[in-house]
């Protein structure tokens, strides 16, 4: 006697919450970026092309990054520009978070007294204005970090909380200790943003960046847990 499907998955879909189900019927109707690509690229009318463009919210052809290999659920592929200042970004705002109120105002001290190149644009205020950096901004700010902490950074410069948190991490009982972690990540990634904007590239220099970016990944998350999210 044959079994009828249907008649055992009703019991199951009845069951299903209302959200997931509409979620099911609007992957069913719903086209693939691919094949809206496909569409405008057929379409020869360059009016029409337009038009679905703006239907679809897509460019006339797909970015050079969809070719990446990606989970496109878990992964979004950048430039390298876009990458580095995104993390030297979130690098400067948790490194302000490390500071003590002592800490800031030595820091806003050192950043004013420093000289900076004439052609550089003003930067903002790293503590109250760090909203209002722009991406070149953040690319010329780790150039000059890892002077402008060696100048005033001790250990009261950073909270104690935050201290005991970083000792903790890097397994050290030296006080001193938490402080030349944080410069020494500034270093590596200044490091890493030289190499990664090289005019030119020879073997060498990949397996520079390669040493490079494993020294980043190994230090980073010792001085903040969650700069590993960068």
């Amino acid at each position: 006697m044959p079994i009828k499907v249907a008649a055992l998955v009703q019991p199951l879909e009845n069951h299903l919450p209302t959200s997931l189900r509409m979620y099911q019927q609007h992957q069913d109707i719903i086209t693939s970026p691919d094949d809206q690509f496909k569409e405008i690229f057929d379409e020869p009318a360059t009016t029409r092309q337009r038009r679905l463009c703006t239907e679809f919210g897509l460019r006339t052809r797909p970015s050079i990054l969809d070719r990446l290999l990606r989970e496109r659920h878990l992964q979004t592929p950048q430039d390298v520009y876009h990458a580095t200042a995104g993390k030297i970004g979130r690098l400067l705002k948790l490194t302000c978070e490390l500071f003590s109120q002592k800490g800031e105002d030595e820091f806003i001290k050192a950043w004013k007294n420093l000289e900076k190149p004439k052609k550089w644009s003003r930067l903002p205020n790293p503590i109250s204005h760090n909203a209002s950096f722009m991406m070149s901004d953040y690319l010329r700010l780790a150039m000059i970090m890892p002077f402008i902490l060696n100048s005033f950074l001790e250990s009261s410069s950073l909270k104690e909380n935050e201290s005991r948190s970083i000792l903790r991490r890097i397994q050290e009982s030296r006080i001193n200790m938490a402080k030349n972690v944080i410069i020494a990540c500034w270093v590596y990634v200044a490091k890493t943003m030289r190499i990664v904007f090289e005019s030119k590239f020879t073997l060498d220099s990949y397996d520079e960046l390669q040493k490079c970016l494993e020294e980043e990944m190994k230090i980073l998350p010792k001085v903040q847990l969650f700069i590993i999210l960068i």
